[in-house]
This record gives C-alpha cells, structure tokens and sequence, in this order.
C-alpha cells in the first residue's frame, strides 16, 4: 500500500498543536478554566489534559493533533485558544489552518487584537464570578493575566495586608521568584510604611483599573532601591506594569508583571490588564 500524505493545513495544524502543548510551563495549574491535578504540577501537559481542558475526548483531541482530522467548530478551537494560552496572530493561525477558509480572510491587525480582548475578559470573568473568596479570585484573573503575557519572567498578585505590609504570590515564575523576594525583602528593610506602599504603587495609582510603571516612584529611596536592585544586571527585573485592584470592601490589591531586560507593553495588553482589573473590582465589592 502506498502511504498517502496529510493535507498541508492538516500537517501544520499537527506541528503547530503540538508545538504550542509543549510550549505550556509544566508547573502551570489551570488550563483554560480547567484546574489540573495537583499531581500533574510540574508535569509537561498531556494529550489527555488538553482533552479535558478543551471538553473532547482524548481520542478526538489525538486525532486532531495527529492531523488525522481538522473538523472541528469555532466555538472548540477558541477553548483550544484559550487552554494554549495563544495570542492574537496564533489564535487566527490556529483558526486559518483548522478552517482553511478562514485563511482567506485578512484581519487588521486591531480587529485581531480586540477579538483576543474580548476572548480573554470572557475567559476571565467566567473564572472570576466563579470564585468565593478574595484570594480566589485574584488569583484566578492573575492566572489569566499570565496567558496575555505568556512570556513574562514574573506574574504574581499583590494585596495590602495593612501600611506598609502586603502579600505577593506568584501564579507565574520562570525561576526568578526567589531572587525577585530576596531583593525586595532586602530593600524595604531600610524603609518607612509609606515607601513601601509606594513601592508597590499605593497611593500613586489608586483608581481600580490604573496602571503603574516605573515612572510612578518619586521617593528618592524608592527610586534608589528600584534603580540599585532591580535594573542591576545581577537580577535585571526592571521591567515591570502594575494594574489597580480597589474593591469597596478595603481590598487594595492589584497584578504585577515582570520581565528581565528592556521590555515594552503594547497598549492593547495594557488594556487587558487594566479591564480585568476593574472586572476584578467591581467583583469583590
């Protein structure tokens, strides 16, 4: 018998699944609005749990990444987006290789990038209402958040505990996060309450859905500290955007993303951020 070749879409959607599975961060928890095993913490994410994730079987979902079939709905290759934490060009790649005809659609580039918006904060609030304590739930956007900037050294939650005091769980950490606590616990210790909460931008922005950067710091021990340890090129955590949490409850929280050297946001993450955070407000007051 002569052994007969996948279609083109259907060899590149193969690679292009299974590039993307094995792209995912082993110790991630969450795929999509799925929580995995606590056993599989750590573990490369399987077939099986894509399937799970995604609500296929695991035969349908082996013989999609094998190229056996590419038939599949819209509404299943966006919890498939959403489980491999795409971007925006990705998720139009993933749809134009499983939907040839989708290929012969052009989309600008914003119309792309509000697509991928409005996926996100779908994905995000379903999470959120689902959520039934604080912790959960700023966990749970902060989770989300770290699917918009799968490339972040750093993605971790903030909340006030009282002047001066806060907490910062990580939810993302790609083997910086001790270096990251070590430096900051090392340079509040030379400050004031005051200068601490500026450090991690309150009262500088605190209107939920506010972003913070680095421009923000205006205590000389601050900026001295944020200069001296953070941009050293022994840690070089520099770069960092911050969003507002504000509930009326009290809550001051917010999320943090980091990334080592010279990086920039692009406006439409910052707007993501800066939507769920306000989501993640409204939420919990």
């Amino acid at each position: 018998m002569v052994a007969t070749s996948l279609p083109c879409e259907a060899e590149q959607l193969k690679g292009f699944l299974r590039e993307r599975r094995v792209r995912l961060d082993p110790n991630i928890r969450v795929l999509g609005d799925h929580e995995r095993l606590r056993s599989r913490w750590g573990r490369a994410v399987t077939q099986e749990e894509m399937a799970e994730a995604i609500g296929v079987s695991r035969v349908w979902y082996a013989m999609l990444e094998s190229g056996a079939t590419n038939r599949t709905s819209a509404k299943v290759l966006d919890r498939i987006a959403a489980v491999l934490m795409l971007d925006a060009p990705e998720r139009a790649q993933l749809f134009q290789l499983a939907i040839p005809a989708f290929g012969q659609i052009d989309l600008r580039p914003d119309s792309k990038q509000v697509l991928e918006g409005f996926s996100v904060v779908r994905s995000a609030t379903k999470r959120l209402w689902a959520a039934t304590t604080e912790v959960e739930a700023l966990e749970k956007v902060a989770e989300e958040i770290a699917g918009i900037v799968g490339d972040a050294d750093l993605v971790f939650y903030v909340r006030r505990l009282g002047k001066g005091a806060w907490e910062w769980p990580y939810v993302l950490d790609h083997g910086l996060g001790d270096r990251n606590r070590e430096a900051f616990e090392s340079v509040i210790g030379a400050m004031t309450p005051a200068e601490i909460d500026e450090f991690v931008f309150y009262p500088s922005v605190v209107n939920p859905g506010d972003v913070g950067t680095p421009q923000h710091f205006v205590s000389p021990a601050v900026r001295t500290a944020y200069l001296g340890t953070f941009c050293d090129p022994k840690l070089d955590l520099g770069s960092l955007l911050h969003v507002r949490v504000r509930a009326r409850s009290g809550l001051i929280a917010g999320f943090t993303v980091k990334h080592r050297g010279q990086h920039s946001y692009p406006e439409e993450q910052r707007a993501i951020m800066s939507t769920l955070a306000e989501l993640t407000s409204v939420a919990l007051s």
